[in-house]
């Protein structure tokens, strides 16, 4: 699958919020699934690892075709940033804890 087409089926699932959704990339192939809340985990279905993985179990802006869009692209932003991709920190390191602003 593409991530269009991971996206798709995501969507078509309606995920509601607290199920988990795993979405992998290895290579340029993604995949996903889908865990309830509650339930046991998820279990990887190889023993080697992807290139790029994320979980997320929030509120999906499934009815909202804008946001929707703009949520899938950020999710996968995300997802490269922790594999090594463009750096996503929102906050300088130089900038003192608890944020004042």
């Amino acid at each position: 699958m593409n991530a269009a087409e991971v996206f798709a089926a995501i969507r078509s699932t309606r995920p509601e919020p607290g199920d988990v959704v795993y979405i992998e990339r290895r290579g340029e192939e993604y995949s996903w699934r889908q865990t309830a809340a509650g339930a046991d985990g998820l279990a990887l279905d190889s023993a080697t690892l992807p290139d790029s993985w994320i979980c997320y179990s929030g509120e999906w802006p499934l009815d909202d075709a804008e946001r929707w869009q703009a949520f899938c692209d950020d999710l996968l932003a995300e997802m490269e940033s922790m594999a090594g991709g463009p750096d996503r920190c929102r906050w300088s390191a130089d900038d003192p804890w608890p944020r004042g602003h």
